[in-house]
């Protein structure tokens, strides 16, 4: 099926080769004379653009445009394909490396794909035990709202109590810091600093990203609380400080 495909497409390109090569020479000696005031047959070159020129020429080009569209619509439903298989496989989880492998794309190009796919269906980034990164999309659908969820910290604070944005923090007293929220595209970068600033193995910084909200640190002054909130922020993260 594959190979009579195959033959179709390159005898539709010879055909539209065929039809523009006629079809254009004619348009332009056509129309060169029809524009020439020194034309001693304008009706003539008239019949020729209408009858000889413009039909070949557009259905040359249909058949090209036609013919590239039918290419990029197979090659969207061929990674498509191969990228709802792999998550199958995979139960969730794909590298770039192996879809690069499935699909043949180059690297920079199945990461562009899997970034993309990331975003549509907001999967998150990952990495293993071994620090290898993968993307883990739910199979299971998105959980609802309030289905033993954790209390948000917020929700046992007082208001004067939370941090606005655009204030100082208060120059005295001890400060804690709650991670509300992580993007899922930023969550390597998160990992790292769960990890820089409280000195947490892989796993364990994994785990508490997957419990936010959540208190990050507790405990600690004043510039450790405003650099940890100005470093995730730059990510993406949602941080929020208050003061004991």
């Amino acid at each position: 099926m594959g190979l009579v495909l195959g033959y179709m497409k390159l005898i539709t390109k010879i055909m539209a080769g065929m039809l523009l090569g006629i079809g254009v020479p004619i348009a332009l000696w056509a129309v060169t004379d029809i524009v020439n005031p020194r034309s001693t047959d304008r009706d003539g070159a008239v019949a020729a653009l209408c009858f000889f020129g413009i039909p070949p020429s557009a259905l040359g080009g249909w058949m090209i445009f036609g013919g590239r569209r039918r290419s990029r619509r197979e090659e969207h439903d061929r990674l498509q394909a191969s990228f709802f298989n792999l998550l199958k496989q995979g139960n969730g989880r794909i590298t770039a490396l192996g879809f690069a492998m499935e699909t043949g794309l180059a690297g920079e190009l199945a990461k562009a794909y899997l970034d993309e796919r990331a975003r549509e269906f907001d999967a998150n980034f990952d990495v293993d035990d071994e620090g290898n990164m993968f993307y883990r999309f739910n199979l299971e659908g998105v959980s609802l709202p309030g289905s033993g969820s954790k209390a948000h910290p917020r929700a046992r604070l007082p208001q004067k109590q939370r941090l606005v944005v655009g204030q100082p923090i208060a120059s005295q007293g001890h400060f804690d810091v709650i991670l509300e929220a992580v993007p899922g595209v930023h969550r390597i970068a998160a990992i790292k600093l769960v990890r820089e600033f409280t000195g947490l193995g892989l796993k364990d910084a994994k785990e508490l990203l997957e419990a936010v909200p959540t208190p990050l640190m507790v405990g600690v002054n004043e510039s450790i609380a405003q650099q940890c909130k100005k470093q995730l922020e730059t990510i993406g993260a949602t941080v929020m400080v208050i003061e004991n």
